[in-house]
């Protein structure tokens, strides 16, 4: 079934042939039920506030209940300090069934408790949207009352060839991340920048690959002392997954200083991740820069790693995982122009993961989850007991070995030696209590 999907999401990405009429009968056939929809989130006027003066507004979008885990979901990224944002978002739809509701909330973010709802639409889709039509949606408050509207944009076409096979409702994206800025980490790691970037990237058909059941999902492992001190049910555990919790609150806070785009090929992702660093040296082995992630149902969350003390505690599987007990999968990535593939961009991702220890025989699907968010990216998923991955490893030491003997290390085990504005974020941040949604 998941290569079925693979087959058809990947066929959409990249058809043969621009023309239908040169293609097998039952390709051109269209379907009288289900539509192929790019909806464009453009923007909002005339919010309500939610603070004092103005509001962070951000749009949350669902095709389906938004407290079903298998409804296809949707983020824009935050507009500060207004009330007439200006989001121009696209998510494209497939396989959407004529009549289907999209619900549509819109938030006001809030960097230290949980965000504000400001109101809620809801939005039919179907075969009245057939061409390109502007749409504005009242938008209605908690309490019932209306204020504000939503600008959204659709282009509609009947699904069909692959789109209509599908099973139900798919998307072919593009993947929306956020990349957020720590300075006191950037400091701390002696970036040149004084910059340390965090990345969150909402995939899509993780529901698809991994299941809903979180029974199913890779638990911690109970054969590594770490992990038995992280999730021990002791007050040192929960200091220490308090900890986790703040240090995560930290990383992928939301600010003025966050980036939010698009990823829809392989070339955007290594622009996301190196394209500062290849215009400055163009030389430099991609291949020795090591990423630590760990995929969770609402994403993958992830940041550059190294031999440095603080760099690598700050990409541990547990922290960016937000404490949490079972993950999707986890391990370390490299991307990298690789010669002996046209010099196409290269993902080599493992399942190098002390803490949840993910199984070889899962590697399959962390590979199928890229190839189906980016078809023309070449992707490797390799054992951490793989000989290639072992030699590479080796080889990163050596080029870390210089940086490292660089920078201090302030850190000690699950505590930082920041300053005081970040332990004010930290503490008020502890006291809110919340769970960081990010």
């Amino acid at each position: 079934m998941l290569s079925s999907i693979h087959r058809k999401v990947s066929a959409l990405v990249h058809p043969s042939s621009p023309s239908t009429a040169s293609l097998p009968a039952q390709t051109r056939s269209l379907s009288d039920t289900k539509w192929d929809i790019t909806i464009t989130f453009k923007g909002a006027k005339d919010l309500p506030r939610g603070d004092l003066l103005s509001s962070d507004p951000f749009l949350e979008a669902y095709l389906g209940p938004p407290e079903d885990k298998a409804s296809l979901s949707f983020v824009t990224g935050v507009e500060w300090a207004t009330l007439n944002p200006n989001w121009n978002a696209t998510w494209n739809l497939l396989n959407v069934m004529d009549g289907m509701e999209l619900q549509i909330q819109v938030k006001d973010k809030n960097k230290m408790m949980a965000d504000t709802d400001l109101g809620h639409a809801s939005f039919v889709l179907g075969a009245h949207l057939d061409g390109t039509r502007e749409h504005f949606i009242d938008l209605w408050r908690p309490s019932g009352r209306r204020q504000g509207q939503l600008l959204i944009e659709t282009t509609a076409i009947r699904s069909f060839g692959a789109s209509a096979e599908l099973k139900g409702p798919s998307t072919k994206g593009p993947a929306r991340y956020s990349r957020h800025t720590s300075y006191a980490a950037g400091v701390l790691t002696k970036d040149k920048k004084l910059e340390f970037y965090a990345y969150r990237i909402r995939l899509y058909h993780l529901a698809d690959i991994f299941g809903i059941d979180s029974e199913r999902y890779q638990g911690w492992n109970r054969d590594y002392d770490a992990s038995q001190r992280i999730f021990a049910q002791t007050l040192d555990g929960q200091n220490i997954r308090n900890a986790l919790h703040s240090q995560h609150a930290l990383l992928y806070r939301h600010g003025r200083g966050t980036i939010y785009g698009a990823v829809a090929t392989a070339n955007d992702l290594g622009e996301l991740l190196h394209g500062d660093r290849w215009r400055k040296n163009p030389g430099q082995d991609l291949k020795t820069l090591v990423f630590t992630y760990s995929i969770v149902p609402k994403g993958m969350y992830f940041s550059e790693t190294g031999t440095a003390f603080f760099q690598d505690f700050m990409s541990k599987h547990a922290m960016h995982a937000n404490r949490a007990t079972e993950v999707l999968f986890a391990g370390e990535f490299r991307l990298y122009k690789d010669e002996l593939h046209n010099n196409d961009w290269t993902l080599l991702i493992d399942n190098n993961s002390g803490t949840y220890a993910p199984s070889k025989d899962e590697l399959h699907n962390v590979q199928l989850l890229f190839q189906l968010n980016f078809p023309d990216l070449v992707v490797r998923a390799v054992d951490r007991e793989d000989p290639y991955l072992k030699e590479l490893v080796e080889a990163t030491k050596k080029a870390e070995a210089v940086l490292a003997s660089q920078q201090s290390q302030p850190m000690a085990l699950f505590g930082a030696n920041v300053g005081s504005s970040e332990k004010e974020f930290l503490l008020s941040h502890n006291q809110a209590n919340h769970q960081c949604e990010s």
